[in-house]
């Protein structure tokens, strides 16, 4: 096994992982997809002013995640007719080009495109994780990381077969707490900001974040500074999109309030195995409903994750280690998976990679990763069906196997958050590293 690791060469790793996946790619389109397709197509050809407020998306849905998420989209749209043209010219100037290709470019290029950065963002969160474990481990660990994440069926079909952008909303989050540990906190900043106004569902990771900038003792200069710097983001990056009487920073506010946190499917779960799921199966169930005395499912869910996020909040800032950062993280995302309501199924994506990282750190984690890899895996196969395999289909619809899943996923997460003490001592040295020092 020691030879295995010492042969493994990391740069045929990457290219194993980006042909499995560009192959992935054209599997099948997920209704994301198409939506994100519309929503770039509708910028190109409307523009940004107004985007939210007042332009008519028919049946196409309107958009529910925020503004990079539109830039992000419109830019695919630009390089997609940009290659369009490109291949249309060669179409009719070059008899034997394929005029077959053409037509497959027309039907499935934009969307194929809204891929290609998913693809990337999965191979730079293996590159940053190999490079990470082997400064704080050895190359050995890092080169088994890189082996597991080059062929994690849910890193692939979440980014290169569904398409859902969950790989660069982690990228992204992950870069920003880890720079804010090492005190680079604009770039950090900018980083969290990238992801949240991309994709909101790592805003959970806002109290960590926090908790690193209090351990750090940031000056409240530095914070003040920072804040600006977060209001400029805001305000560079929504005025294209705000009506002209509305300051965009007001605005900003408004449309994340009222448009996008609150999300589209208000239902107890959305396709997530969790304690919702366990209660009532995966039927749509209105989310407004009552369920102790006066309290709906909604508030109750809001209050029984809050209390949750201070008991996980107070542990890490008592504990406070690399490795107790990346127990938090996975605790706080699995704790709103598993008992917010509104949940969507690839919502626990973000707790896998920081575990798998935990995972190498003490090998006792490696039991979770597993099976939260096998029901996270499960979770989001329920409902799309790709491929289609009528036994595995008719084995998961089973409300005895929905109510199963969802509770080991509960009990795992109360095991990660409240057996904690018992499990977090580690035979590795250099578990709990400190910050580096400012320089």
């Amino acid at each position: 096994m020691k030879k295995f690791y010492q042969k493994t060469n990391i740069k045929i790793l990457f290219l194993v992982g980006l042909i499995i996946r560009f192959a992935s790619s054209p599997w099948n389109i997920h209704s994301d997809v198409n939506a994100t397709y519309w929503w770039g197509k509708f910028a190109q050809e409307f523009g940004l002013r107004g985007y939210y407020d007042w332009l008519f998306f028919g049946g196409h849905g309107r958009p529910d995640q925020p503004m990079i998420n539109i830039y992000y989209n419109l830019i695919v749209r630009q390089i997609y007719l940009f290659l369009y043209k490109i291949f249309w010219y060669l179409n009719i100037k070059i008899p034997v080009f394929p005029s077959k290709l053409m037509q497959w470019y027309f039907d499935y290029g934009n969307q194929i495109l809204l891929k290609v950065p998913m693809i990337i963002a999965d191979m730079l969160i293996i590159y940053f994780g190999y490079k990470f474990i082997s400064k704080y481990l050895n190359t050995a660990k890092a080169k088994i990381f890189a082996l597991v994440l080059t062929l994690y069926p849910p890193l692939i079909y979440n980014s290169a077969v569904w398409g859902s952008g969950d790989s660069i909303v982690s990228l992204l989050a992950l870069l920003a707490i880890y720079q804010a540990w090492r005190k680079k906190y604009y770039s950090s900043v900018l980083l969290l900001f990238i992801s949240i106004l991309y994709k909101p569902s790592l805003i959970i990771w806002g109290p960590i974040y926090l908790i690193i900038l209090l351990k750090n003792k940031i000056s409240f200069k530095t914070f003040l500074l920072l804040f600006v710097f977060s209001l400029v983001l805001v305000y560079v990056t929504c005025f294209p999109f705000s009506p002209i009487e509305i300051n965009p920073i007001i605005w900003f506010f408004q449309t994340m309030t009222i448009k996008i946190l609150p999300g589209i499917m208000d239902q107890v779960t959305a396709n997530a195995l969790n304690f919702w799921a366990l209660l009532y199966g995966l039927e749509p169930k209105l989310d407004a409903s009552l369920f102790i005395g006066s309290l709906s499912a909604r508030l109750f869910s809001l209050l029984l994750c809050v209390a949750f996020y201070v008991y996980e909040l107070k542990n890490l800032f008592k504990e406070y280690s690399l490795k107790r950062l990346l127990l938090s993280l996975v605790n706080i995302t699995m704790i709103t998976f598993c008992f917010m309501t509104r949940m969507h199924e690839r919502y626990g994506f973000p707790a896998l990679i920081p575990l798998i990282t935990l995972a190498l750190f003490d090998k006792r984690y490696l039991r979770y990763f597993i099976l939260l890899s096998l029901t996270h895996s499960l979770n989001v196969y329920y409902g799309w069906w790709t491929p289609f395999l009528p036994n595995l289909v008719s084995f998961l619809k089973n409300i005895t196997v929905i109510r199963l899943i969802s509770l080991i996923n509960i009990l795992i997460t109360l095991k990660l958050v409240f057996l904690y003490p018992k499990i977090k001592n580690t035979n590795s040295r250099q578990s709990n590293p400190p910050p580096p020092k400012c320089k």
